[in-house]
């Protein structure tokens, strides 16, 4: 009995980790400011990691952040967040079957970490671009965004999940 009870939660478990990935990308979508392009205001300054600010990305492989810090001159930071899907999405015109298609492309433009862009000595702004792999991978608070895998996180937990069932029985 422990023993059927046991395959079915593995089989279970796998199904719940690997369904979602199998769904395509998430990342989490924030901006700075209401935008006309969105139906509802998704606003960073209230971003909590819910499901409100997921969003499905078909045209990418990665999400992103850009973190922009702006120095003002009584010295006080202003940095804002804005999160949402990597641009890898190309659109080419092809001739085809004599007349004109849209064809679109992911390209893979760029690498996983952080990256920092000083705009300007004088202004003292800077930009950080984040880029990591994996759903809902870009909610870090600051630049750093985990490079671990959510594969790896899947496996270790399966592990221990069949060693404590081998355990009890």
């Amino acid at each position: 009995m422990n023993r059927i009870l046991g395959s079915s939660m593995l089989t279970l478990l796998f199904y719940i980790l690997f369904l979602d990935s199998a769904a395509g990308l998430k990342c989490y979508r924030c901006t700075v400011a209401p935008t006309a392009r969105l139906n509802q205001t998704m606003l960073c300054a209230k971003f909590d990691e819910s499901s409100f600010f997921a969003v499905d990305c078909p045209f990418s492989t990665m999400c992103m952040k850009k973190i922009f810090r702006l120095r003002l001159m009584n010295g006080e930071e202003i940095e804002t967040v804005t999160r949402d899907c990597a641009q890898q999405k190309r659109t080419e015109e092809v001739y085809r079957n004599g007349r004109w298609e849209k064809e679109n492309s992911i390209e893979e433009a760029y690498q996983e970490g952080c990256q920092t862009t000083e705009e300007d000595k004088n202004s003292k702004s800077t930009t950080i671009f984040c880029h990591c792999r994996g759903s809902l991978c870009n909610s870090a608070p600051k630049e750093h965004l985990g490079t671990y895998h959510v594969d790896a996180m899947a496996v270790i937990l399966v592990f221990n999940i069949m060693k404590y069932f081998q355990y009890i029985e």
